[in-house]
């Protein structure tokens, strides 16, 4: 008995040792397109100091189809999207609608049409007010709508001031981690509890023709008051924007350095600014005196008036509520052309309703503990934004493979999600991507790219019918972002001519 004993125990332990020794060498003795592609992208030497990581699966089956370094926490960059887009989604629903209404406070003096009050926009953390992005807000629409409503309580003065609400978040704006050479750009707008104009302005330059000559800031817009620029930008024999803005929020001192295009007539560089809720304020102020409202204080906001010590009164009387695009529909611009701002704002909004807090921290332990409710290993998830762009964010390929396979396979809202993403060669931040090779618009996944990383995570169907969820995440390559751009390619096309 005792020596059947032993014989099985070697039994298992010589099974186990060959199962090991058979998924340690699993790159070297496979033998399929995809395999073969990690092959050569593991033995690349200008990836001898990068993180690499790799993870495929069928999603109908489960099976593995190929991985490298599956768990290797490594930087998402904007695939971190997927990561807010799908559990915003999932907690607010797709028909949810954001809403930022319109009070005042105070009494109205009938006979002589003066509100002895104030005027407050209570934000309630839309990221769509008058943005470019969708065709029912680009326009000034929301101010006619509000300036409409203060004239509908028949009133020709306000003795008293627009206010500008945005408690609804912290006042952070931005998160705890971004980069200072990020968070004055138009990709380092944050969120804010009452964001308008995708929290953006535009500067627009006059280049010298000469190589190293000075610039000039000839318009701002929209004008925005009190915002002041040391400008030490210089012309450059290049085709791009190499300037980059900097300051913190609410500062209106920037400063602007690096390069731009020689000989341009009218070169635009894009900023964040630095007080949305203040500005949304001023631009109903001076939509209201064009009109003919009087108006007896300056705008200003909130935190304004509580850094000032001020006694706010209690808005009592709801005039009028402005009510974003569908949820959806942001999730597809979010995921689509990958806007920060809106991803910010998403997670935000999480932490809000999960944690009763609009802080980034309260949005990123919101979404941590949704997906290990629903069974994710979190080991290695590191959440410090909703957009990708702290460096401080990891995240594993099989994790972004099992939000992925969930969205797929168990979401109610399966198809609308997976028609968010961008199709390569097609659309969105992939529209360049496997243009004119067979993954041509086979592949629906979400990019990521900031300094040394390259990333992309999605779903494509193979040749032999396989429908797969997939992640490949590069991190501190030591070639051209191009190049790594390249071998991921290669990657995507392997998948998509998988035939077992």
């Amino acid at each position: 008995m005792i020596k059947i004993k032993i014989l099985l125990l070697l039994f298992v332990i010589i099974a186990n040792t060959s199962l090991i020794s058979a998924q340690k060498t699993d790159l070297e003795n496979a033998d399929n397109s995809i395999i073969n592609a990690l092959k050569t992208l593991k033995n690349d030497k200008t990836l001898k100091n990068a993180g690499v990581g790799f993870y495929a699966i069928d999603i109908n089956t489960g099976e593995i189809i190929a991985e490298l370094n599956s768990e290797l926490a490594l930087k998402p960059a904007s695939t971190m999207k997927l990561v807010t887009t799908a559990t915003a989604l999932e907690i607010f629903g797709a028909d949810y609608r954001f809403e930022t209404q319109i009070y005042y406070d105070g009494e109205i003096d009938t006979v002589n049409k003066v509100l002895n009050g104030n005027i407050h926009i209570v934000g309630g953390g839309d990221p769509t007010l008058g943005s470019k992005y969708f065709r029912e807000t680009k326009s000034k629409q929301f101010l006619n709508d509000w300036t409409k409503a203060i004239k509908d309580l028949k009133i020709d003065s306000i003795n008293g001031s627009i206010i500008g609400d945005a408690t609804i978040y912290s006042w952070d704006i931005v998160p705890p981690t971004w980069s200072w050479e990020d968070m004055a750009n138009y990709f380092g707008a944050g969120a804010c509890g009452l964001t308008v104009y995708d929290n953006r302005y535009t500067l627009h330059f006059e280049t010298s023709s000469r190589i190293g000559g000075s610039t000039k800031i000839t318009k701002i817009e929209p004008t925005i008051p009190n915002l002041t620029f040391e400008n030490t930008v210089k012309s450059a024999n290049t085709n791009s924007d190499r300037s980059y803005i900097f300051g913190e929020p609410y500062s209106y001192s920037r400063y602007i350095r690096g390069e731009l295009p020689a000989g341009k007539d009218d070169y635009k560089v894009k900023g964040s600014m630095p007080d949305p809720a203040y500005f949304a304020a001023y631009e109903l102020e001076q939509n209201l005196i064009r009109t003919g409202i009087k108006i007896s204080k300056p705008a200003t906001t909130i935190r304004l008036l509580e850094k000032e010590g001020k006694l706010i009164k209690k808005r009592t009387n709801k005039i009028h509520t402005t009510y974003s695009p569908t949820l959806i529909k942001i999730i597809e611009k979010t995921n689509l052309i990958s806007i920060n701002l809106f991803a910010e704002h998403l997670l935000t909004h999480i932490g809000l309703e999960k944690n009763k807090n609009g802080y980034t921290k309260d949005g990123a332990n919101a979404i941590e503990y949704f997906w290990a409710t629903k069974g994710m290993n979190t080991g290695g998830l590191s959440i410090n934004d909703g957009s990708g762009l702290s460096h401080y964010n990891t995240v594993t390929p099989k994790q972004l493979v099992f939000i992925l396979s969930y969205m797929k396979t168990k979401s109610k809202y399966s198809e609308q999600f997976y028609n968010t993403l961008p199709i390569t060669g097609k659309s969105g931040t992939l529209k360049s991507v496997c243009k004119g090779t067979v993954a041509q618009g086979l592949i629906h996944a979400k990019s990521g790219s900031v300094r040394n990383v390259r990333c992309y995570a999605g779903y494509t169907t193979s040749y032999s019918g396989r429908e797969i969820a997939f992640a490949m995440m590069l991190n501190n390559f030591n070639c051209s972002s191009y190049k790594a751009k390249q071998k991921l390619e290669n990657l995507m096309i392997a998948l998509v001519k998988l035939t077992d």
